[in-house]
């Protein structure tokens, strides 16, 4: 078991939101990529997988949530809401991987309009309390 934060700034046209989440959960490598999983605060799980070069978090909601955040390559996410499916472009400016997890800067964009700017932090630490 592992004690998983995460932090990420999200701003939105002027505001700007920081988000503190602390979760217990299971931490895993194998074939050189490490994978993080946990149940959010809507029980719902979710797996990070992250090697070198890439990040892809995926949320199993009704419908599920992948994104995948890579430096050099724009990629696309659709995330459920009240009103339907939101279809957007993911932009990662920077991503870094590190011995305790990773960071990530990215955006979301609708054509040719930003959406949202996000700074993602995500460590782990081995829980020794079992």
């Amino acid at each position: 078991m592992v004690d998983i934060t995460i932090d990420n700034l999200i701003r939105i046209d002027r505001e700007t939101e920081v988000i503190h989440e602390e979760f217990t959960g299971d931490y895993h490598e194998k074939n050189g990529s490490h994978f993080l999983v946990y149940q959010n605060e809507l029980d719902e799980k979710v797996v990070m997988k992250y090697d070198a070069e890439m990040l892809t978090i995926t949320r199993f909601s009704q419908p599920s949530t992948i994104m995948k955040m890579h430096p050099e390559v724009v990629t696309k996410t659709a995330i459920a809401t009240p009103v339907g499916p939101q279809h957007f472009q993911i932009k990662t400016q920077q991503y870094q991987k590190s011995a305790d997890g990773f960071k990530a800067s990215y955006q979301f964009w609708q054509g040719e309009m930003k959406i949202a700017q996000y700074d993602l932090a995500v460590h782990f630490y081995w829980n020794h309390r079992n």
